[in-house]
């Protein structure tokens, strides 16, 4: 089992109009965290900036290169914590937008999560459920990314270090496709 999804991890394409790593997650720091990832398909910067007065709620914005897909991605979305506690519930919703200047496409996508964290301050452990649409303009094709997410967080004073993954399938015309992708993170916060 964990071999096949390791295989899927590592010989499949992603999906554009997937949810952003930063939004990916249970729990919304206090302040400004600052983001640099990269792995299976994947590499890129991001920002995920808590709201003033509100730590529970924040706007997350990632540029992406992917570099299989050879493809450029701008990812927003507005993140709100929903419980407090050692088991934590966060709720994203976002989009999309991507360029594919090899074959002069380009679209939009939204998207939704539903993350849950467990674990205190210096270890957490993420879990998410995560589904989109996306729409290319030129070649007109259009799927539905359904996602299921794990990662885990290791904060080290105002540094945290972090593993994710995610596999699922894409829906398509006629039936659908594997995905999947893994990335290493790290991470600044600033308050």
């Amino acid at each position: 089992m964990i071999r096949g999804a390791a295989l899927i991890m590592l010989i499949s394409t992603t999906a554009f109009a997937e949810v952003g790593w930063l939004s990916a997650r249970g729990i919304i720091e206090p302040g400004t965290r600052f983001e640099a990832f990269g792995g299976t398909r994947s590499f890129g910067i991001g920002v995920m900036r808590a709201d003033q007065g509100n730590g529970y709620a924040a706007v997350t914005g990632e540029l992406a290169y992917g570099f299989y897909d050879r493809a450029l991605e701008l990812r927003a979305a507005r993140v709100r914590q929903l419980t407090v506690g050692v088991a934590k519930a966060s709720l994203s919703v976002g989009g999309s937008a991507y360029l594919v200047p090899e074959n002069f496409d380009g679209g939009l996508g939204p998207n939704l999560a539903l993350n849950f964290a467990f674990g205190g301050p210096i270890f957490t452990f993420d879990i998410g459920l995560q589904s989109g649409i996306e729409l290319f303009f030129r070649s007109f094709l259009w799927r539905l990314p359904e996602r299921l997410s794990v990662g885990f967080q290791w904060r080290i004073e105002k540094w945290i270090i972090g593993l994710a993954g995610r596999a699922g399938v894409d829906v398509v015309l006629g039936g659908w496709v594997l995905r999947g992708d893994a990335v290493l993170s790290l991470s600044w916060l600033m308050r």
